[in-house]
Order: structure tokens, then C-alpha cells, then sequence
């Protein structure tokens, strides 16, 4: 089997690193291929485990046998190609929802039951999304675990002890120096591209903590060994990963490969993000480029998609007038960004959102933008769908990391009216990628003309510090992120209750691999 080499685009950096894509190196899992051959020659999937004479232990096994159920690119290089046997960092990119987790938590299961001399180190963002996806979600390891083989966690201990003794220490990527005096065989390190306190620096530790070998390893000449499964970033973390390529081997698959577990809708809005712009495709079609546009809505044509007002819909689904309270009193401070948005599911099957105002303002005085904002909800929440009581679809949105509690009671002193509030947890670019995705895929409408937002957008890039610059743009983004940016729901493989469920999004026209 050969090995495909990446495209000289990213100035050197990928080139000549073998790279295994689903084109070169098989789309489908085995449970797939044997869905398909059934599918073909009976027309369907559905009952045939019986037909098969499969026992309750062999269906059991192939519930819980990664090698099964993974497709190849979830599955570690010397298991898709034997050339690969001596990897040493398989590197994972994956869209948005391409099984990564999958893959990352299946690694450690195995290398687990291989190795009863392994000494594993599972990082992640933070400790809570190290719980939640990790070790807990529907791919974690204590999910996808077999009953015989499940790990005990240790919470106070942050801590998995599988059957045979070998532990799992997980940690934050949060401060470098808590990874001293460690040495392990095997890491798994999950979505670096959300690692945001010193990323380079828990990495280099990472690769000094891992220097353990196991009597297993000697014997079979392996060296300690990285997994890191991730969503891809034109990032300086990502070219210290490639610069090194000793035993480095990168997995490419994309948020459609696993479209079989992901909701319909979550589908349809990436291909539309992921054929309309470029950091759709990164996102969802898992392309690592360097060379993107660090101002994430330059590339948007407003004008192309462009809204008269006389032309916006009569109705919308739902209207958001959306506040970004600014501190300080002084005339160069940043505005109160107040934008309001109208969302509205159109034929295509996609919501599409419709800019109808920029209202933004700068004043001292609090009451001031919670005024105004209460008018722009009177005037238009005429235009929004009634739910069933008969009362508009339609609400005020404020963040409140800065304001706390004050900023919902500041709108309430200027009029009782619905109220919905957030706590920034990520970044103003982190909210605003996926907007920009949509943007440029045609799903962002400025209704009229704003200028001032327009020209905010050309030059945000959503990094901190600066004042004024991105008042209006969070303003916007915000509603976006919260109501239209689709989250995906993955039930995971767990949720898989027959042999060959997974086929529900092979095109039937392909013949199995």
C-alpha cells in the first residue's frame, strides 16, 4: 500500500510527510464494507445478524473491536500501512466532527491492552473538556471501553487505572511546568488547536515527559509514541509539530466521513460552509494552510449577497437584538455595539441571517444603550413569528462578562422585556470563525447599508487589545454563534445498536472496498 505525499502549498512544511487520506487509503470501516456487500446483494442491511448465524458474544465483539467499526484514518499508521510500523507522532486532522475523539480514545484503549508496562498521559484543553469529551462523551475512553477492559476513574487522582494496572494520568493544557518530573510511553493530546495558555510550551513538555519506554517497546524496537487529534490551525503549535518528522505520519479526514453519526442539519450547513469558503474547509474538510487571511471576514463579498430592504423577508423565525456593553467613560472608548439580526430557515434547507440594523453608540451613561435597545426590540419584533402563546419570537442579547448580573438589570430598568444573557467562555475569534464560514458561504445578508460594520469586519481578526475595533463585529457574531451555528450531535459509535447502522450516508452507487 502506498503512502500519498502532500501538495507543495504550505511552504514546504508538508512536503514529503506521508500523509494517509480516505482517496489513497479506504472511506470505509469494516462493519461498512460488509453493510455494503449486504446491501447489495439483498437490498438490505437491517436483520442480519440472525442470517449471519452471529452469536451474542461475536455481536459483542463487534460492538466494542475498534478495528471494526474505525474507518482506516481513525485507526493508528501501522494498522493502514505496515511501512509505518516505527511512527512516533500520528498527527490527526479532522473536520469538525470527523470522529477524532473516536480515534484518540480508541488509541488509548489499545495501547492500554497491548502494553501492561504503558504509562499514558491524556491532555486536553482543560480539565472540565478532558472530563466531558475524553474520558465521559460519547467517544470517550469510558464509553468506548469494552466491559471487561472499562478503566476505574479517579477523579481525585485525575486518573484512569485499567484492569491490567496501566495507568492514565490526565492533564490541562494549561501551565508547562505541571508536566515535570513525569515520563511516559504514550500521549494522546486533543484539539491543540483550543489550546490557549502556552500551547508551545506544553508542548515541548509534552514531548520531554515522553521518554518512557515499556519491556515491550524495547523488544519490539518501538519508541515512546504521540496521537494528537485535532481540528486544524494555521498556527505557530502546528509548525513546531511539523518541523520535526522523525516518525511523523498525518491522518487527513473530514466532518462528511463520519457524516453516518452526525445530525442532518449540522450536515448541510458544513457543506455549504465547507464549498463557500476557506475556512470551511479547514474546519470542516480538515486542510491545514498557512497562508490564510488573518482578518477572518475579507474574504466575504457583502455586496454579492446583499439584501434591499424593500426585498428582506416579511417574517422571520426569530430576531435578536444583540448588545456588547463597553466599560469605560472616556470619548475614545469602545461603543456599546447593538446590532440586531433577524434568522430565518429559507428553501434551501439553512437558516440564512439577515443584518437588519447597526445601532451602535458610544455614551457614558448605561441607560443610554439599554434605550435604545429596547426600542429596536419594540420596533421589530412585529416581524418576528409568534410562538404558541401568541408572543413574538424575539429578545434582547447581552454579554456579561463585564457587567455580570447588572447588564440584565440595566435593560429591565428601561422596559420589561425578554432578556437572554451569556459568559464569554472562548475568544471573539473563536465565536467569529464559524460566522465568517457562513458569511462567505452565502448565508450572511446585510440588509441595507452599514458601513461602519462593514468596515469593522474588513480589519477584524479577533485578537485582544485595540479600542473600538470590533464592538459592532462582536455585537454581530454573537446571536450568530448562539442560534445558528450548528452544533453537531454525535451519539458516538456507542450509539450504534445494529450491524451495519453506520451506512446510512454511504452513497450505494460505490462499489465496497
Amino acid at each position: 500500500m502506498t503512502t500519498s505525499k502532500a501538495v507543495v502549498d504550505n511552504g514546504n512544511l508538508l512536503e514529503g510527510l506521508p500523509i494517509l487520506r480516505p482517496e489513497t487509503h479506504g472511506r470505509y470501516s469494516r462493519l461498512d464494507r460488509l453493510a455494503l456487500k449486504l446491501r447489495e446483494r439483498f437490498g438490505a442491511v437491517h436483520g442480519f445478524a440472525g442470517r449471519l448465524e452471529l452469536t451474542p458474544q461475536e455481536l459483542l465483539t463487534l460492538h466494542y473491536e475498534p478495528q471494526f467499526s474505525l474507518r482506516p484514518m481513525q485507526q493508528p499508521p501501522d494498522l493502514v500501512d505496515t511501512s509505518l510500523a516505527q511512527w512516533r507522532v500520528w498527527f490527526l486532522l479532522g473536520g469538525r466532527g470527523a470522529g477524532k475523539t473516536h480515534a484518540g480514545a480508541a488509541s488509548v484503549i489499545r495501547e492500554a491492552r497491548q502494553d501492561p508496562g504503558a504509562r499514558i498521559l491524556i491532555v486536553g484543553p482543560t480539565y472540565t473538556e478532558i472530563q466531558k469529551n475524553q474520558l465521559e462523551g460519547p467517544s470517550g475512553i469510558l464509553t468506548l471501553a469494552p466491559p471487561w477492559f472499562k478503566p476505574e476513574h479517579r477523579k481525585s487522582k485525575k486518573q484512569l487505572i485499567f484492569p491490567n494496572g496501566v495507568v492514565a494520568d490526565y492533564l490541562p493544557a494549561a501551565k508547562a511546568n505541571k508536566f515535570r518530573g513525569y515520563g511516559y510511553t504514550f500521549e494522546w493530546l486533543d484539539e491543540i488547536v483550543a489550546w490557549d495558555k502556552d500551547p508551545e510550551g506544553v508542548y515541548e513538555e509534552c514531548c520531554r515527559v515522553g521518554r518512557g519506554t515499556s519491556t515491550r517497546m524495547r523488544e519490539l524496537g518501538l519508541s515512546s509514541r504521540k496521537v494528537i487529534t485535532t481540528t486544524p490551525a494555521p498556527t505557530q503549535l502546528f509548525r513546531a509539530i511539523l518541523k520535526d518528522r522523525e516518525g511523523l505520519v498525518l491522518s487527513r479526514s473530514s466532518t462528511f466521513d463520519n457524516a453516518a453519526n452526525l445530525d442532518a442539519a449540522y450536515i448541510r450547513q458544513a457543506r455549504a460552509a465547507a464549498t463557500g469558503s476557506s475556512i470551511g474547509r479547514r474546519e470542516y474538510l480538515g486542510e491545514l494552510v498557512f497562508d490564510l487571511d488573518p482578518a477572518l471576514f475579507r474574504k466575504v463579498d457583502w455586496r454579492r449577497y446583499h439584501v434591499a430592504p424593500k426585498a428582506r423577508p416579511a417574517v422571520f423565525d426569530f430576531i435578536v437584538v444583540s448588545v456588547d456593553p463597553a466599560t469605560g467613560e472616556k470619548r475614545n472608548a469602545d461603543m456599546h455595539g447593538i446590532v440586531v439580526v433577524g434568522v430565518r430557515e429559507e428553501t434551501d434547507g439553512l437558516d440564512h441571517v439577515y443584518v437588519l440594523a447597526d445601532l451602535s453608540l458610544r455614551s457614558p451613561e448605561p441607560s443610554a444603550w439599554a434605550k435604545k435597545a429596547v426600542e429596536a426590540l419594540r420596533y421589530w419584533e412585529p416581524f418576528a413569528r409568534k410562538d404558541a402563546r401568541g408572543r413574538p419570537k424575539a429578545w434582547v442579547f447581552a454579554e456579561t462578562n463585564t457587567g455580570g448580573s447588572m447588564v440584565k438589570h440595566t435593560i429591565h430598568q428601561a422596559a420589561k422585556v425578554k432578556v437572554k444573557t451569556e459568559r464569554a467562555r472562548q475568544s471573539k475569534a473563536e465565536r467569529a470563525a464559524p460566522v465568517s464560514m457562513l458569511a462567505e458561504a452565502g448565508l450572511v445578508h446585510m440588509v441595507g447599508k452599514h458601513p461602519k460594520l462593514e468596515e469593522q469586519l474588513a480589519k477584524f481578526t479577533g485578537q485582544e487589545g485595540g479600542h473600538a475595533r470590533d464592538d459592532r463585529v462582536d455585537a454581530m457574531c454573537w446571536p450568530i454563534y448562539l442560534w445558528v451555528v450548528r452544533r453537531r450531535k454525535n451519539a458516538g459509535a456507542m450509539g450504534r445498536t445494529e450491524l451495519g447502522s453506520t451506512t446510512n450516508s454511504i452513497d450505494y452507487n460505490e462499489e465496497a472496498e
